[in-house]
């Protein structure tokens, strides 16, 4: 008896999706992370309030925080500060899905960063796009 075609079908790996943005977000970042190896993956607010993250709760945290600061601090500014560590260590990109400023964050290698945060931009508009009351259509 010949095995049935079903069978023979690779396994779908999207069959654990969610229709709830932020598991969705948290997952694509997951992945992404997983994938690139970076040390951590945010996705955060303008206010600085995390929205998604992978990797060390306190470093996404710290990301999240710190993101809306880094672009507003004066050029002119001699004194180091905890702000200049941040930015050398951390990557960001700014987006805006449907009018909503949202900003993706990573800490790792840095070439290797700035590809993954443009993967991780697209899937989060992506997810976000796609939204109806808070839920992925």
């Amino acid at each position: 008896m010949m095995p049935s075609a079903r069978a023979l079908r690779p396994a779908d790996r999207r069959r654990d999706r969610t229709t709830e943005a932020l598991s969705a977000l948290t997952r694509l970042l997951e992945a992404a992370r997983r994938r690139s190896g970076l040390e951590a993956l945010a996705v955060a607010e303008p206010a600085g309030v995390l929205l998604a993250g992978s990797g060390p709760a306190r470093l996404c945290d710290e990301m999240a925080a710190w993101a809306p600061l880094a672009d507003t601090l004066p050029a002119n500014d001699a004194v180091p500060s905890r702000m200049d560590v941040f930015e050398r260590r951390a990557l960001m990109q700014r987006l805006s899905v449907d009018g909503v400023e949202i900003i993706v964050c990573g800490v790792g290698d840095g070439e290797k960063t700035r590809r993954e945060l443009g993967t991780v931009a697209a899937g989060c508009a992506r997810i976000l796009g796609h939204l109806e009351n808070g839920s992925i259509r």
